[in-house]
């Protein structure tokens, strides 16, 4: 049976009680697991700044050892990345099929470069749920700038249609900045014509290359009015969305939003991975990062490490780390962040704040309280949050 009885559950859940995936606190429910730090483009924006593989990149032992600990922690589901996760397709679909057999949920995320029917195909068959595709401006040009190589563009909507066509999840994955903010409602209905009906919107988290492109993240202006307007747009279409890239009250806001005008949006994947608790920020908390060579990252857009899995074992990283353990304690937390009435269920960004001071306990620079206080939402309306996606 695999993953058929999870997924049914997720589904039932969704649709009966209104709540996605939910655990215990301090177990990681959701993993993020960097195959590879090897890639075939050189974006601009990239937070791992991914290039060429590390020399000493998890074997199939040591990745399917590792699997098992994550399992036993509670991980629920499983996020393929990298660099581009496709250079070692045997690998992934090893992993994914393993995944399956001992009923781990998996995805992956993948630039579209590589993606044939013929992988589609295996992908789906190995029990990958969904994949991760990048649309960043449906002006091709733009798009070809910010992943730096011409023709990316056409090769990123063949491998979503691709994928549509056999019926394997495409959940498009964009990026918000400060020039490209305007395109937005035509880049939505780009991808709406195509078939594409769940996005991972990214508000950029200045970390790997991403800090060379800082200056083009969104205003706050901007932010907010792109918030309020995904919100609208899933009460008049079929699409769903999560916010990824350090916005940690959302999809609480817009659930809130939905609630108060007697809507909801569709019950799509991404909503059934909603994960219901009110934790905010779950870097360290309900989430991690494991990198290529075997390194523990509370997230993938806050690069700290916790520890190694060639060097401890994962379950002692998880409960033993100092860093993962400071995390847990929001009352650790330095300026309008530790003081916040959101703390507990936001806590900010964790990598923003990383990135903008040296310090992951600092305040996130970017907030969104005088929102929540505008649309009559306070800190115990906050039930569920989604997932950062890298």
């Amino acid at each position: 049976m695999g993953t058929m009885l999870k997924m049914l559950e997720l589904m039932l859940r969704q649709k009966l009680l209104g709540q996605g995936l939910k655990g215990e606190l301090n177990t990681p429910l959701i993993v993020s697991y960097a195959v590879t730090r090897a890639c075939n483009l050189r974006c601009l924006h990239c937070h791992v700044s991914a290039r060429e593989a590390m020399p000493n990149e998890l074997n199939l032992r040591e990745a399917m050892r590792a699997i098992d600990e994550m399992a036993n922690l509670g991980m629920e589901a499983l996020i393929f990345s990298g660099g581009e996760p496709l250079l070692r397709k045997d690998f992934v679909l090893a992993l994914a099929q393993y995944c399956e057999d001992i009923g781990v949920i998996t995805a992956l995320l993948s630039n579209g470069l590589l993606m044939t029917p013929q992988t589609a195909l295996q992908l789906k068959e190995a029990g990958i749920k969904a994949v991760g595709i990048p649309i960043d401006s449906v002006i091709p040009e733009c798009h070809d700038h910010l992943r730096n190589l011409p023709g990316t563009f056409q090769k990123a909507v063949a491998a979503i249609k691709t994928c549509l066509e056999l019926d394997l999840e495409v959940v498009v994955t964009t990026m918000a900045l400060k020039d490209t903010y305007d395109e937005m409602p035509k880049r939505l209905q780009f991808l709406a014509d195509l078939g594409v009906d769940e996005v991972a919107v990214y508000d950029l988290v200045p970390v790997g290359r991403g800090k060379d492109v800082m200056d083009q993240a969104m205003t706050k202006e901007q932010r907010v009015n792109l918030i309020r307007w995904l919100q609208a747009m899933q009460e008049d279409t079929e699409m769903t969305f999560t916010m990824s890239g350090g916005i940690p009250l959302y999809p609480e806001i817009t659930m809130e939003m939905h609630r108060n005008h007697g809507t909801s949006p569709k019950d799509l994947l991404i909503k059934e991975f909603y994960i219901h608790n009110s934790v905010g920020c779950h870097a360290g908390v309900l989430y991690f990062s494991l990198r290529p060579n075997g390194d523990v990252y509370p997230c993938t857009f806050l690069p700290i490490k916790a520890g190694n899995i060639r060097e401890q074992s994962l379950t002692e990283i998880w409960r033993n780390s100092a860093v993962l353990n400071s995390l847990r304690q929001r009352q650790k937390l330095k300026g309008a962040c530790g003081s916040c009435e959101y703390r507990e269920t936001c806590g900010g960004c964790r990598g923003r704040a990383y990135a903008c001071t040296g310090d992951y306990l600092e305040s996130d620079p970017v907030c969104l309280k005088d929102l929540m206080s505008q649309e009559g939402i306070s800190a115990v309306d906050v039930k569920r949050f989604g997932w950062c996606v890298g």
